[in-house]
C-alpha cells in the first residue's frame, strides 16, 4: 500500500509538467499564426488597388501596412519572450458568476445595434449610422446617461468621416437619402 501511495504524487508531478508543456507549445503555435497571419496581412495589402494620380490622400493601403506591421512586431516580440522561456501564468479563475445565465435582452440589444448599421448608413449616413450603433451598444452595456452615449457616438462617427472619408479617400456616405438636405 505504501508503493502506491509513494508513486501517486509522482505521477501527478509528471501530469503537471506535461500539461504545462502542452500549454506551452500551444502557445507557441498561437504566436507563430499570428506571425503568419501578419505576413499575409503585409502581402495581401500590396494587391489593393488605389485610383491613379491621388497623391493628396493617404491611401487605402495605409491602415492595413500599419495594422500589418504592428501585429507582426508584437507577435515577434511575444515569440522571442516564448523562445527565451517567458510565458503568462493562468488565472486561478474567472471574474465571473457562472451561476447565472446570458444576458440576452444585452445581447440582442447589440446584434441589433451592429445590424442596424445596414439600415442606417444608406438612409441616414455614416456619422448618423455610427451614431445609433455606439448609442445603442453603450446603453445595452449599461451606459447611465443615454444623451452623453449619443453625443460620444455623434462624434466618433463625425470624426471617422473626416479621417477615413476624407484623409484616406474612403467611400463612406457623409449623408443618406434622408439626409441628403444637410448638404455635406
Amino acid at each position: 500500500m505504501s508503493t502506491a501511495s509513494a508513486g501517486a504524487p509522482e505521477q501527478g508531478a509528471s501530469a503537471a509538467a506535461r500539461a504545462e508543456r502542452s500549454s506551452r507549445i500551444e502557445a507557441m503555435i498561437f504566436v507563430g499564426l499570428l506571425v503568419l497571419l501578419a505576413v499575409g496581412v503585409l502581402i495581401s495589402t500590396t494587391t489593393i488597388r488605389e485610383p491613379p494620380g491621388s497623391t493628396n490622400t493617404l491611401g487605402a493601403r495605409v491602415v492595413p501596412y500599419g495594422v500589418g506591421a504592428l501585429l507582426l512586431v508584437s507577435s515577434l516580440a511575444v515569440l522571442v519572450g516564448q523562445l527565451r522561456g517567458r510565458f503568462g501564468h493562468p488565472e486561478a479563475g474567472e471574474d465571473i458568476d457562472l451561476e447565472h445565465g446570458t444576458a440576452w435582452i444585452p445581447t440582442g440589444i447589440l446584434a441589433l445595434s451592429f445590424l442596424s448599421l445596414m439600415l442606417t448608413i444608406p438612409f441616414l449616413g455614416w456619422p448618423l449610422g455610427v451614431t445609433v450603433l455606439f448609442a445603442g451598444a453603450s446603453l445595452a452595456l449599461g451606459a447611465k446617461r443615454w444623451w452623453v452615449a449619443v453625443l460620444i457616438g455623434l462624434a466618433m462617427g463625425v470624426v471617422t468621416q473626416l479621417v477615413f472619408g476624407t484623409l484616406l479617400g474612403l467611400s463612406l456616405p457623409p449623408t443618406g437619402t434622408l439626409t441628403s438636405w444637410i448638404g455635406i
